[in-house]
């Protein structure tokens, strides 16, 4: 089993890789059939194939940052977040919790992201 160590060190690399863009860096932490779901309640991306295409098919956060600890609970991890984004000249955040599935080899199988951009904010 994938202790919690690795979990939160993960989701602390993943934050930092959507901050630099380094997209193959984020496809990197995922299993052959890793899943995302980018935000929750979106459309479910199954497969490696498909979780590069859709980080290579969007823009990233200019910034994710962890809020908070990683919480830890079996092969699951949960970790609250700001993104920061630019649209139009105006800086926004918006408060994330990602939540990831692990398996025993450490890979992400699954990534969903709980969010709604109603709760843009401009700063």
């Amino acid at each position: 089993m994938v202790d919690a160590q690795h979990m939160r060190t993960v989701m602390e690399q993943y934050a930092a890789a959507v901050s630099a863009g380094d997209k193959e860096a984020i496809v990197s932490f995922y299993a052959p059939d890793g899943s995302c779901q980018v935000p929750v309640g979106g459309p479910v991306h199954q497969g490696i194939d498909a979780v590069r295409a859709f980080y290579e098919g969007n823009e990233l956060a200019e910034t994710l940052v962890l809020t908070g600890p990683v919480r830890v609970a079996g092969r699951e991890a949960a970790a609250p977040m700001v993104a920061r984004v630019c649209f139009d000249g105006v800086n926004y955040e918006l408060d994330v919790v990602d939540v990831a599935e692990f398996n025993d080899n450490g890979l992400l199988t699954s990534l969903r992201a709980f969010y709604s951009l109603d709760d843009l904010r401009a700063v």
